[in-house]
């Protein structure tokens, strides 16, 4: 434990105290931030007195002591675990209960974005935090009463009794945190636009032929869709039944709405000329409607082993399915949301709008029918992922408008390494990977003292030098550096984030 140091400042005096934590003249600084992302906070005394300085840097109330170095621990009792487990005021009730081998869900990493963490508090809620605007977002849209708590949110100050919600038999028969069963977020939010595209008339066209000739056709149209989808940049997540779910922005943010509006016209035109073929082949055609919408959706593997694949949720894929289906009553081919529009309307020329209501929902939508894109707005779709900027190799990684302040992201480098980025002021990347048993980092805890909590050991590292402040419970100043996290250098540049192509 780093006690406070009291000292006798004098009136008029300027103290420069070290926020870094490595000076030798603790309180204050040595010239040691040198080598950091610290800087020291200089106190201007305007009398003379004692005052008590933090030594240990966790203190709220920098330079002075607030008493956090007195880690003070309450009792956290979880049902239907019926376990009892420790934790300090620092921690998220998430933290503690990963940290203690209970397999406590969290499928956004404990970002808040979800509410698989979610508690009900059974005794003790006035021992719970107040809720934070992340948690107040979440229960409002679920319509939460007040003692239903998400775990990652919410820190304790007392003892308090608690109930898991989001579990099931499996969850109950293994409620060992297995190393084989890495604990790790399901997803990533990504800002992306949604293609429907599905066929009008196919059931009558289908019905007159066999089942040999529909699959025939039906190859022969994914294959050509599909190559105009890919060379706009967009990719094929799913096909269902005869129609096209392709989403856009996966991999370049830049245009994405624009190429995938140029994509739909361009597949327009090709069914025109797919419905020569079809008619001299078959005497009978059929065409298609497309639906486009851009917004928010989850990005993550669905499904089990060899049956798991990346897929996209959201309301915006809803909203892009429904926008296909009123091409229908509109009699219109191709339909794109307000949200896309905004994105693109100095860009193409309109037929005409349409405002309703979509199915299931009660607002307003505008609809676009667009049909041109003007000349020159387009650029050539070339996707890179390294590039040499001032004169060194750098890795692109996510557009910097995915993630918010205080926020992690995770991004994969290669089947071996991934990466964890983080957002306080400055964005900070550290590999995705606690020293101790090389285990994920990224359900881990936020402090506000630019550190990451390990889910699994009672570790703490500064996401800001990776350098380890906690190791498994101690907090000795001879702690080995080889425990430190592995941190990357970065930069922004065309509004990407950009890692050291040396990783």
């Amino acid at each position: 434990m780093s006690y406070p140091i009291k000292v006798s400042v004098k009136k008029g005096e300027n103290y420069f105290w070290c926020s870094c934590g490595k000076s030798l003249n603790q309180p204050f600084c040595d010239g040691s931030h040198k080598t950091t992302l610290f800087q020291p906070l200089e106190y201007f005394s305007s009398k003379t007195e004692d005052i008590f300085f933090c030594v240990c840097k966790k203190t709220k109330s920098p330079p002075f002591c607030d008493g956090s170095h007195e880690q003070k621990l309450f009792k956290l009792l979880i049902e239907p675990d019926n376990k009892e487990i420790e934790i300090s005021q620092d921690e998220s009730i998430l933290t503690a209960s990963l940290r203690n081998n209970i397999t406590h869900s969290s499928a956004c990493g404990g970002n808040g974005k979800c509410s698989t963490c979610r508690v009900q508090i059974i005794s003790g809620i006035k021992n719970c935090s107040n809720p934070n605007e992340i948690e107040k977002k979440i229960s409002k849209k679920l319509s939460f009463p007040d003692d239903i708590r998400l775990a990652c949110q919410t820190s304790i100050l007392g003892d308090v009794r608690l109930k898991r919600l989001i579990l099931d038999k499996r969850d109950l028969k293994s409620n060992n945190q297995t190393l084989s069963n890495k604990i790790t977020s399901v997803g990533n939010i990504k800002n992306l636009t949604v293609m429907f595209c599905d066929i009008k008339g196919f059931t009558n066209f289908s019905e007159s032929l066999s089942a040999y000739d529909v699959i025939f056709i039906l190859n022969k149209y994914f294959s050509i869709m599909r190559e105009i989808i890919i060379k706009n940049g967009g990719e094929i997540n799913n096909y269902i039944g005869d129609a096209i779910l392709a989403v856009f922005g996966m991999e370049e943010n830049s245009q994405q709405v624009l190429r995938s509006v140029n994509a739909a016209i361009l597949m327009i035109e090709a069914m025109d000329e797919f419905k020569k073929y079809l008619f001299m082949s078959y005497k009978q055609d059929f065409d298609l409607r497309i639906g486009i919408h851009y917004g928010e959706v989850i990005v993550g593997s669905v499904g089990e082993e060899k049956d798991k694949k990346i897929t996209v949720i959201g309301d915006t894929v809803n909203i892009a399915s429904r926008i296909e289906q009123i091409n229908k009553d509109a009699d219109t081919r191709l339909l794109v949301s307000e949200a896309a529009y905004e994105q693109i309307k100095t860009s193409v020329e309109i037929n005409n709008y349409l405002r309703l209501k979509l199915r299931g929902s009660s607002k307003l939508f505008s609809l676009y029918e667009v049909n041109k894109i003007k000349k020159g707005s387009l650029k050539k779709y070339n996707f890179i992922s390294k590039r040499i900027i001032k004169g060194k190799n750098w890795i692109k990684t996510i557009p910097i408008s995915e993630i918010n302040q205080k926020e992690k992201v995770k991004f994969k480098i290669n089947e071996s390494k991934e990466l964890l980025i983080i957002r306080d002021g400055s964005f900070f990347v550290i590999e995705n990977n606690c020293p101790h048993m090389n285990l994920p980092l990224d359900v881990g805890q936020l402090t506000a003292l630019n550190s990451i909590l390990c889910p699994y050991h009672n570790s703490e590292f500064c996401y800001k030098t990776g350098e380890v402040r906690k190791w498994i419970g101690s907090t000795t100043s001879s702690i080995n550096k080889q425990k430190n996290l592995k941190t990357y250098k970065s930069l922004i540049h065309e509004d990407y984030l950009w890692v050291d192509g040396d990783i």
